[in-house]
């Protein structure tokens, strides 16, 4: 059956591309060099002594190849050479060029963000693009270089090369976009605001977005980065899963840093995946299930040379939590290493 299904693919993908013609061509000039050869060099041409040896020749002509193991020595054999060679070599370039232009063609439209992806699960999606897309794409890919990251924005041509990063143009708020970037087996969404879009219209647009992938899809995680914090409500309500606020964010940044000089140094260790220690969050082990926060810290940091900074509990986020809060089965642990734990 999948034998079937490939046959009718390969056979539809011929016609699209006028192809079947340019290979029924070839292959008659195959023929013909085959018969002619076999015709009139058979018996007088001590190289060639059957149907084997001239279907070989035809290939090893066409080809262009030429081994020169065998050659004709008749008239008739020379006439059928000619013609091989002329309307042989011919053909089959001109196959093989059609070939190469349809590959071509295809990269350039993958390129462009024209083509629609297939195949891809547990990607991340990054809607729109502005100063922070590379840095963000940067930072995913020294976690886990292997990431594929499909990018959708109103762009000319995919802003990264880089083989794990894909390219869809167009709104990423246009389901038609969406769909084109597999956005239905996508793990994660970063929605960013638009660069190209002037005033309060980036955060509103990111909203669209939001509300666009959480309607079709409303178990993908989505990420919203917006300017204003006043926006912050109308994100959750279309269904962000968590929201950062730019101004809000380096306004904080700030006032610590005025607090606490030097703070900010190991704020931004933290959140970088290319130096230092990191933040990571992972479900709360086996061994630990059951055992008290003032416990599991202890053993963290004397088996894995970590600190547990917090615990999530049902989507509650509990930082630096009392000493005698147990840990369950569902829970997840927030904690502090110069590189992810591998725990059971």
């Amino acid at each position: 059956m999948i034998i079937v299904i490939i046959f009718k693919k390969y056979l539809g993908f011929l016609r699209k591309e006028n192809l079947g013609r340019l290979m029924v061509v070839t292959f008659g000039i195959l023929v013909v060099g085959t018969v002619g050869m076999a015709l009139f060099e058979r018996g007088a041409n001590d190289n060639l002594n059957s149907i084997s040896d001239a279907v070989w020749w035809s290939f090893v002509t066409v080809t262009t190849v030429g081994y020169g193991d065998i050659s004709p020595v008749t008239i008739g054999g020379r006439i059928v050479a000619v013609v091989v060679m002329i309307f042989g070599i011919g053909f089959l370039g001109m196959f093989t060029a059609t070939i190469a232009s349809i590959f071509v063609e295809r990269k350039i439209r993958q390129d462009k963000g024209l083509k629609a992806l297939k195949g891809l699960k547990n990607h991340i999606l990054l809607c729109g693009w502005n100063y922070s897309a590379t840095e963000i794409i940067s930072e995913i890919h020294a976690d886990d270089k292997t990431k594929d990251i499909v990018i959708i924005a109103s762009l000319d041509e995919n802003p990264v090369d880089n083989e794990q990063v894909y390219f869809v143009k167009g709104d990423p708020a246009d389901l038609d976009k969406l769909k084109m970037a597999c956005f239905r087996t996508a793990s994660t969404a970063i929605v960013l605001h638009d660069d190209s879009t002037e005033g309060n219209g980036r955060d509103g647009q990111g909203v669209l977005t939001v509300l666009a992938i959480k309607h079709e899809c409303p178990e993908i995680y989505v990420c919203v980065q917006i300017l204003d914090e006043n926006n912050l409500e109308h994100c959750y309500r279309a269904g962000a899963d968590e929201v950062i606020v730019t101004g809000g964010l380096t306004a904080k940044l700030l006032g610590q840093a005025t607090l606490d000089h030097g703070v900010t140094v190991v704020v931004s260790e933290l959140l970088s995946n290319k130096y230092g220690n990191q933040l990571y969050k992972i479900k709360c082990p086996e061994k630990y299930t059951g055992m008290s926060f003032g416990d599991i810290l202890s053993d963290f940091k004397g088996n894995y040379d970590g600190i547990i900074v917090g615990i999530e509990k049902i989507n509650k986020f509990l930082t630096n939590p009392k000493k005698d809060t147990t840990l369950e089965k569902d829970d997840h642990i927030v904690l502090i290493a110069e590189k992810r734990p591998g725990i059971k």
